[in-house]
């Protein structure tokens, strides 16, 4: 699990991230990512009740994410916020599948040290 000081904890962090962020969607998340003033990678995770009905399923793809982000966080480029919203089809998907997915989005993104 990542420490506090890497979590996004403040709604209104959240909200200035979705208003003027920069967005990259794949087929199981979309990613939101904001520079920060802070020098740290900051990270939230979203699922909502419209990618899966039951808590017990958003909570559990909600921590296969967060320990996909744990293990590329070194590889992150430090200064940045960024949200990870979970689509539906993630629910089913096993760990590999969404590590690569995220791991795509982040490329994508530019948020990936070479």
């Amino acid at each position: 699990m990542l420490s506090r000081a890497y979590r996004l904890t403040d709604n209104k962090e959240f909200q200035t991230i979705y208003r003027r962020g920069r967005y990259n969607s794949t087929a199981l998340l979309s990613v939101n990512v904001l520079p920060n003033k802070f020098g740290t990678t900051k990270v939230g995770v979203v699922a909502s009740k419209k990618a899966a009905r039951k808590a017990h399923d958003r909570n559990s793809v909600k921590r296969k994410v967060r320990e996909a982000v744990r293990l590329a966080y070194p590889k992150l480029k430090p200064g940045n916020s960024m949200i990870i919203t979970i689509k539906a089809p993630a629910t089913t998907a096993n760990y590999d599948i969404i590590e690569k997915d995220l791991l795509l989005s982040l490329k994508k993104l530019g948020l990936l040290n070479e």
